[in-house]
């Protein structure tokens, strides 16, 4: 009996494993917003801007992110179909958290921010490399899932440099994340920055449309686009 239940065992793990591996080539990961823990560090209590950057994190929970994948692109959206577009606090929120869309691309490590700016259509260009990520022992169980921990440093607001904590799931083997974070061994079921922290609250494997990417419009790095704005700010207002 034990031989023959043990059989069962082996092949029933091998027809699930075989389908998690043919349905895991595309799908969608739904992600959740929150406040950093960072968000208000070094802002006085009674600023202006304090009190909407807090009014802002009050409701991010009413956020709602889709990043859809399949084994060449992931495409990261904010839904904004589902927010009331009438309620400033909640554009706050959604700006706080990024609303506009970013590609990544698997092959190539490419990550790309789409953004309009003064009329122009700008891609903002990353690379998985850009991320000098730490892999540590810590997990951390998402939705079921089992997570490895990562930390990396970025230039986050003023250029001071901030450490992202992200944990990534070994069994989803995409190098895509939330918001272009990417490189990991495993797809971001969680990041934290210095303003948000997303974090996967549901995934379907399934097939999905056609992720259409075109590198049309300006493109540039994030440096020169931050040198760019920089350079507008300067001749519009002074130094």
């Amino acid at each position: 009996m034990n031989k023959w239940f043990n059989f069962f065992l082996v092949v029933s793990v091998f027809f699930c494993a075989a389908g998690y591996g043919q349905n895991a080539r595309s799908g969608i990961a739904v992600y959740s917003v929150k406040p950093a823990s960072k968000l208000v560090q070094g802002l006085s209590n009674n600023s202006k801007i304090y009190a909407e950057i807090k009014d802002a994190a009050n409701h991010l929970n009413q956020l709602e992110y889709h990043l859809y994948f399949n084994p060449d692109v992931a495409y990261f959206e904010f839904q904004e179909q589902l927010i009331d577009q009438s309620n400033r606090s909640v554009e706050n929120a959604s700006k706080l958290a990024r609303n506009t869309p970013f590609y990544i691309l698997q092959a190539s490590g490419e990550v790309f921010n789409e953004i309009e700016f003064m009329g122009d259509d700008y891609l903002i260009e990353q690379h998985c490399s850009d991320y000098d990520w730490q892999i540590l022992s810590e997990t951390k169980v998402i939705q079921g899932y089992s997570c490895n921990k990562a930390t990396a440093m970025i230039k986050g607001r003023n250029d001071k440099p901030t450490e992202i904590i992200a944990y990534f799931c070994p069994q989803i083997p995409f190098n895509y994340g939330p918001k272009g974070y990417s490189g990991l061994p495993g797809m971001i079921l969680s990041v934290e920055d210095d303003l948000v922290i997303y974090e996967m609250t549901k995934i379907k494997f399934e097939k999905i449309d056609p992720i259409s990417f075109k590198k049309s419009g300006i493109v540039k790095t994030r440096e020169a686009f931050s040198s760019y704005i920089d350079s507008l700010a300067k001749a519009t207002f002074g130094k």
